[in-house]
This record gives C-alpha cells, sequence and structure tokens, in this order.
C-alpha cells in the first residue's frame, strides 16, 4: 500500500511539468496502438452526436493551444433532464459523510449552521441524460485529440455551488476551488463544464481560467500548493488579457485543460448547477 500511494505521489509530482504530460500521452498512444483490441481507433458513431456541428479538430487544438475552448451547448431535453436529476436528488456537501436533501442546504449553510459551498448530487449514475452526454461520440473524440490517446477513466459530477454569505476570503477557506489553482493530476487530462441551472447573476458560480497557462508556468509555480499562489501574482505573470470568465446561459458548455489556473467565481445572490466531466 505504501508503494503505491508514494508511486501516486510522485506522479502527481512529475506530471506538474507539461513535458513529462506530454510524454505520458506518447507512451498512452503507443500502447494502445500495441494492443490487440483495437482501443486506439476514432470513437465509432460520429454522426449520431448530440454535437452535432461541432468541429471536433478546430476545438481540440484550441484546447492545446489556449487551455480552454468555448461554444459547445447542450440540446435542451438533454439540459432539462439534469435539471430535473439535480433538483429532485438529495447532495452530498463536500466532507459530508452522508447526503442531505437539496432544500437543507440550499441556503449555504448545513443543518448544523456550518457554511457549506459545494455539494454534489449522490447517485450521478442514475442519470440517464448524463450517461448520454459523457459518452458521446464527439466528446469521446474531442478527448482523444486532446489527450492522445482514448480516455481510459471518466468521472462526472452534477455539482451544485451555494451563496455563504461570506467574505471572499472566508468563502475560499470553505471551498478551496474559489482560489486560483491548477488540478495536480498527473497525466493527461480533459475537462468538460456545462452549465445546467443559474441565478439572476451571470457571475455567481462562473468559471474563470487563465489563458494558456497550462503550458506556461514559472518554476516557483511547480514546487508549492496552486491554491497558495495569489491573484496579483497570477495577474503579474500572465496579465489582465488572458482571463476569461466563462458566464454563460443555462445549457452552455466549454472544455478546458485542468493545468491551467482557473477558479470559480464566488456565488453571491444565487445556486449554480454545473455538469463537470473529466477524462483522463
Amino acid at each position: 500500500m505504501n508503494s503505491v500511494i508514494k508511486e501516486k505521489r510522485l506522479q502527481r509530482t512529475l506530471g506538474r511539468f507539461s513535458s513529462v504530460r506530454r510524454l505520458h500521452g506518447l507512451v498512452s498512444t503507443l500502447h494502445q496502438i500495441a494492443s490487440n483490441d483495437q482501443d486506439h481507433l476514432d470513437p465509432k458513431g460520429q454522426a449520431s452526436s448530440v454535437f452535432g456541428s461541432l468541429d471536433v479538430e478546430k476545438m481540440a487544438h484550441q484546447i492545446r493551444t489556449d487551455g480552454l475552448a468555448l461554444g459547445l451547448r447542450l440540446p435542451e431535453s438533454l439540459r432539462q433532464g439534469m435539471a430535473q436529476f439535480g433538483t429532485t436528488a438529495p447532495v452530498k456537501p463536500w466532507g459530508a459523510k452522508e447526503p442531505l436533501p437539496l432544500e437543507a442546504v440550499l441556503g449555504g449553510k448545513l443543518p448544523t449552521g456550518e457554511p457549506v459551498a459545494v455539494a454534489e448530487s449522490a447517485g450521478i449514475d442514475g442519470c440517464p441524460e448524463a450517461a448520454k452526454v459523457i459518452r458521446d461520440p464527439k466528446m469521446l473524440l474531442l478527448a482523444k485529440r486532446v489527450l492522445g490517446y482514448n480516455p481510459r477513466n471518466i468521472e462526472v459530477s452534477l455539482r451544485w455551488s451555494f451563496p455563504t454569505h461570506l467574505s471572499l476570503t472566508e468563502h475560499c477557506n470553505v471551498d478551496l476551488a474559489s482560489r486560483w489553482h491548477y488540478d495536480v493530476i498527473g497525466k493527461n487530462s480533459m475537462s468538460l463544464f456545462f452549465y445546467i441551472l443559474k441565478g439572476d447573476s451571470d457571475l455567481d458560480g462562473a468559471h474563470a481560467t487563465i489563458l494558456k497557462s497550462h503550458r506556461k508556468k514559472k518554476i516557483s509555480m511547480l514546487f508549492r500548493p496552486s491554491t497558495t499562489i495569489s491573484e496579483a501574482e497570477l495577474i503579474s505573470y500572465y496579465g489582465p488579457g488572458q482571463v476569461v470568465i466563462a458566464t454563460g446561459e443555462p445549457g452552455d458548455g466549454f472544455a478546458e485543460d485542468p493545468n491551467t489556473f482557473h477558479r470559480a467565481m464566488q456565488p453571491i445572490s444565487s445556486p449554480r448547477l454545473v455538469l463537470l466531466v473529466r477524462y483522463t
């Protein structure tokens, strides 16, 4: 067990470097090509995709170049199905042991009075609309073009973010994802985000990204927890023009390399429900 933990830590440490991730992608690609079950072939059924007009090659190029590509759009029937699931299923706040009714935490507090910023809908495997999106042929092909190989793992969550009515500093202590950070996964990865429900404010719970930061980081940024790097330092290094806030309406989506610096905007007046998918 200790050897496995040490191996994962080493993988995550080395995976901070883009050159290591590219090497991992090359090895994974060659491994799939050498396999006997043809799992290196492009996903079949592209014509049946619900994202019929999507130019996969163009979007993949944008993700590889900028770390972010906007412009995805869910069919309304799928969005409505996920909205129905997300508003009726119990939710599990981050750190909680058991799911709770959504109504118990919508106000940004647990029944105990503790603030809660984020909760995930329980039983997401029982949502057919989410399953249709994550296994969509064009989404799988997009992931392959970004990763360099057909994804081996897919993680999915339907995630609520709530107004906690705390100061930004206090809110970020409750929800670390509200701080600027990059995800330390240790391998190639691609994330999908789809806004399912939002309130009156475009900024409540929206996602912000610093373009091109997936490949360009100061050495010092690679050897300390990313959540400790201040916004002032990031803006000074990358420039304010590299920050993109994906506001979006319900049904809008985007794809991102999670090695970019990104953050969730603090909800001030209303919650937001987001479908989050990660391919690795």
